[in-house]
């Protein structure tokens, strides 16, 4: 059994926000909490369906007090979310097992990095409460009460090995108050008797009775998708097969009010917690009274997806992740992965996988929310046998790609001779092929704070690098943008756990997200400039703000933080034909955990990423820390 006791729910102790600065007046400090919460309520609802849909969400005002509430007290920000129950019982049709996959693994991610972009505006941070209602509902599709307990004990182990530190799991005794040490064995042997003393507690006769006139819009589109479940889940029940069409249809319709009267009296159960939630769902409704969200994100804007215990996960060829029912999946075009000896995903087939013929056997991580990492199978091979020309055409759509468990990574001459096969090396006038990044340890303002211990800007490499471009017809000189296209790293050593990150930005996930009412079409006219000072003096103007990738044709944005977090070089940006709110927006954006990965090396790492899709920077360190990289430029 999975210890669990860093993630299961514990009584909050509520803090009375103290005022430190005694000249703030109390009206002060309101508004300052109204600001708090409104920033916060405003990133919650970027995660919703209705937002992505309309631009708006209706549940802005019904959640306003209760997240002003947990500022004022300073308290984290509460969220819950009833889902998590088990597989569907169809994995033949719907799902791969019964046990989670990679759909659960990207959606506690997901709910886990709502709560660091809310950190990243409120000290206190943000939880989410997962509550399952798998024994709510598990008798009436004939799910064993043991493959609830086993997915449940699966799903919070995805968590503490993902060190997901925001989320927290309610089983349904905690929200009935049931006294006890609540063991496998004793979760299987009382399970009917919790699900008994819900209905007791909680059932409403009077809209089992009545159920058509007493349900909602909402309620309504939620017996809709139990209809269309049923229709799948039961396809292969001994029972139901066992039944006539008519009796079948009858069957559905019954089980359908069934889960309804007792999605009712779960739903009273919440309510009558004494914790004040902003409520999340995986339903679709019209907002008002919750937040609907996909937990995992797909490619079209406000499409709400499957969720992951009705359905399996696609990974393409651009990057991009889809959820789709077993049986829609074309095995000619796609592989079922395997991991840890369970199926995990289906992905899109392309020799860039096949390292076999390369005599290189390899499995791929998919990251969240971008990345790959690539280890050898067994032992620890030469670097000399990765292919690097798929490594190459990986990183359009995968950076960053993380080369793990090779031996030869730190050998110099190995790795220059490497960068080679990636492409055309670029000689730098400063350092020549290879730069060794590290913590210099000066402190004068004109040194480079790339061989600092610093945070930097979020950027891309080669901002400062021109070329002249000749007109042929008039032979005009312009000068001209050149960065590099890729960037190659080895890891020589490491900063102390917990700092000395590398982030990553995709555009794909930047444009994907981006607020109302910005769009790719508006962003692509803009251009921009930057006044720099110290070791980087210069001054740019008309820098394009989107550029196009040169293989994929996808938009890309060039971007170059603004930064003055420093003892070294600043930079101050302005925006030459759009609005200057543009730039908060494009800051946020790019550290957005739905799109920023934060990597955390290992010693021997290989990394390559695409500099025109991406942009990178680095969390702070240590001074005195031997943190060092090894970085080569190539096109």
């Amino acid at each position: 059994m999975v210890d669990n006791k860093a993630n299961e729910v514990t009584p909050v102790q509520v803090v009375t926000a103290e005022i430190s600065d005694l000249s703030v007046s109390e009206d002060e400090v309101t508004n300052q909490h109204d600001a708090i919460a409104t920033k916060v309520l405003r990133i919650i609802e970027q995660y919703g369906l209705n937002y992505e849909r309309t631009g708006a969400w209706d549940g802005f005002e019904t959640f306003l007090p209760i997240v002003l509430g947990h500022v004022t007290r300073g308290e984290s920000i509460k969220m819950l979310l009833p889902g998590f129950p088990f597989k569907s019982p169809n994995s033949r049709d719907k799902v791969l097992s019964n046990l989670p996959d990679l759909g659960e693994e990207l959606a506690l991610k997901h709910l886990n990095g709502l709560c660091e972009n809310i950190k990243a505006v409120y000290e206190h941070g943000a939880e989410v409460h997962i509550t399952s209602d798998g024994l709510v509902y598990n008798d009436l599709l004939g799910v064993p009460t043991e493959d609830v307990w086993n997915f449940g004990e699966a799903v919070r182990q995805i968590t503490v090995q993902n060190d997901l530190h925001h989320l927290s799991f309610l089983r349904l005794w905690d929200l009935l108050g049931t006294p006890g040490t609540w063991s496998r064995e004793h979760y299987l042997a009382n399970a009917s008797n919790i699900r008994q003393e819900l209905l007791t507690r909680f059932g409403d006769p009077e809209f089992e009775a009545d159920m058509a006139n007493k349900s909602t819009g909402d309620m309504q589109m939620t017996y809709t998708k139990y209809l269309e479940f049923l229709r799948s889940d039961l396809l292969l029940n001994k029972k139901w097969l066992a039944q006539s069409p008519e009796e079948q249809a009858v069957t559905i319709s019954e089980t359908a009010k069934a889960m309804m009267a007792r999605w009712k009296a779960f739903s009273a159960a919440l309510a009558a917690h004494p914790t004040e939630y902003v409520r999340l769902s995986i339903h679709d409704s019209g907002g008002k009274d919750k937040l609907s969200m996909a937990l995992i994100p797909q490619k079209q804007r406000g499409a709400l997806g499957a969720t992951p215990w009705h359905s399996v996960v696609v990974a393409e060829l651009d990057g991009s992740y889809r959820s789709v029912q077993r049986h829609t999946v074309d095995l000619e075009k796609y592989e079922l992965i395997h991991k840890n000896s369970r199926p995990y995903f289906f992905r899109a087939k392309s020799e860039l996988f096949d390292w076999s013929t390369d005599e290189c056997e390899v499995t791929f991580e998919h990251l969240y929310p971008t990345g790959l990492i690539i280890r050898p199978v067994t032992g620890s091979p030469s670097m000399t046998t990765i292919p690097m020309k798929k490594v190459r055409t990986l990183t359009n759509t995968f950076s960053p790609i993380v080369l793990r468990g090779f031996s030869n990574t730190t050998e110099k001459e190995t790795f220059i001779k490497s960068a080679t096969e990636l492409g055309e090396v670029l000689v730098w006038p400063q350092y020549g092929v290879m730069a060794v990044v590290k913590d210099a340890g000066k402190d004068d303002k004109n040194a480079n704070n790339v061989t600092s211990n610093e945070a930097m800007p979020m950027h891309f490499d080669g901002i400062f690098k021109y070329k002249d471009v000749t007109d042929p017809h008039t032979g005009q000189v312009t000068r001209v943008l050149n960065p590099p296209g890729y960037q190659y790293f080895t890891c020589i050593a490491t900063a102390p756990k917990g700092s000395g990150y590398t982030l990553f930005t995709p555009s794909r996930l930047f444009f994907r997200y981006l607020p109302d009412p910005w769009t790719v079409e508006r962003l692509e006219p803009v251009t921009w400039g930057t006044h720099n000072t110290g070791f980087w003096k210069q001054d740019q103007e008309k820098l394009k703000l989107v550029v196009r990738h040169p293989a994929t044709g996808e938009p890309c944005l060039r971007w170059h933080e603004p930064w003055n977090k420093t003892k070294y070089s600043t930079c101050d940006v302005f925006l030459e034909n759009e609005d200057q709110s543009l730039i908060d927006m494009i800051n946020a954006g790019v550290y957005d955990w739905r799109s920023c990965l934060r990597f955390s090396w290992e010693q021997g790492d290989l990394l390559c990423s695409d500099n025109t899709a991406m942009l990178h920077t680095r969390s702070a360190y240590e001074s005195d820390c031997d943190r060092e990289m090894w970085r080569i430029h190539f096109d």
